[in-house]
C-alpha cells in the first residue's frame, strides 16, 4: 500500500517493506528521518537511530509529537502512511521539477501502473470472479462472461455509485403500480409469456421517452430564459450622428 510513494522518494526494495516487521518499521522511520523529513538535527537523532535501544518507543513518542502527527497513537501502516506523505510533501516543496512531467509522459505512466494491463481476461479464475460477483449482484449469467462483465458494470453505474445512492436516498413519492395485463400495446402475440415479455420491453421504451421529453423540455426552458432576458451594454450605444 506504500509503494509508490516509497518508489517516489527513492526508497531502496520498496516492495519487500513490511511494516508488521519491527525492525523493518524503526528503520524506515529512521531512513525518513535521515534522507528527507529531517526534523532533527544529527546529534538529536541518536535515540531515534539506535532501534534496538528499549527506550526507542520513547523516542518514537516524542518524534511523532515534535513533528505534530494526528495519530500519536495510531498503528504502524497509519503512521508510516501519514509520514511518508509528509515526506513526498516536503520533497515535493524541495524540488517540485522532479514530479511534474508532461501530460503526455504521465499518460504513459499510468498506461504502464494500470493493473487491469495485467489481468488475462480468458482465464478461468477471471471467468469464476465475474461469475461470482454477478451471483452476489444478483444479475443473471450470460453464456459469455465478458457480458456478464458489461452487465454488472451497468448496474453498479446506475444503482451504486455515488449519484445514484445519493438519489435513492432522497424522499420519492410512491407510484402507482402497472398492470401489464389490463394495457393494450397493440402486440398480437399468442403466446402468453413472449407477450408479457414484450409488453414490459415497449413500457420500458416508452418510459425512456418520457424521460428523453422531460429533458428535451428543460433544455428548452433553460434556452429561453436565455434569449427571453438579453443583457444589454448601454456602453455600446450612442446618441446623434
Amino acid at each position: 500500500m506504500f509503494k509508490r510513494k516509497l518508489q517516489a522518494l527513492g526508497f531502496p526494495n520498496p516492495e519487500t517493506l513490511n511494516t508488521a516487521d519491527e525492525k523493518q518499521f524503526r528503520n524506515t522511520i529512521v531512513w525518513l528521518e535521515d534522507q528527507k523529513i529531517r526534523r532533527y538535527k544529527i546529534e538529536e537523532r541518536e535515540l531515534l537511530r539506535n532501534t534496538a535501544n528499549e527506550k526507542w518507543g520513547q523516542g518514537y513518542q516524542q518524534y511523532l509529537k515534535d513533528l505534530d502527527c494526528p495519530f500519536p497513537n495510531g498503528s504502524q501502516p497509519e503512521v508510516l502512511d501519514w509520514l511518508l506523505g509528509l515526506a513526498v510533501q516536503l520533497e515535493f516543496n524541495e524540488k517540485p521539477e522532479s514530479y511534474t512531467a508532461s501530460p503526455k509522459v504521465q499518460e504513459q505512466t499510468y498506461v504502464k501502473l494500470n493493473p487491469l494491463d495485467n489481468l488475462d481476461f480468458e482465464s478461468e479464475d477471471f471467468k469464476a470472479g465475474v461469475n461470482q460477483l454477478a451471483d452476489v449482484l444478483q444479475v443473471p449469467r450470460h453464456p459469455h462472461h465478458l457480458v456478464t462483465l458489461e452487465g454488472i458494470c451497468i448496474l453498479i453505474q446506475e444503482k451504486l455509485s455515488q449519484e445514484a445512492l445519493k438519489e435513492a436516498s432522497k424522499s420519492k413519492k410512491p407510484g402507482n403500480p402497472v398492470q401489464l395485463d389490463s394495457v393494450n400495446f397493440g402486440l398480437d402475440i399468442k403466446a402468453l409469456n413472449v407477450c408479457q415479455a414484450a409488453n414490459v420491453l415497449r413500457y420500458l421504451f416508452i418510459h425512456d421517452l418520457r424521460d428523453l421529453q422531460t429533458k428535451i423540455n428543460e433544455c428548452l426552458v433553460s434556452v429561453q430564459a436565455l434569449t427571453a432576458n438579453p443583457k444589454t451594454d448601454t456602453k455600446l450605444g450612442k446618441v446623434g450622428y
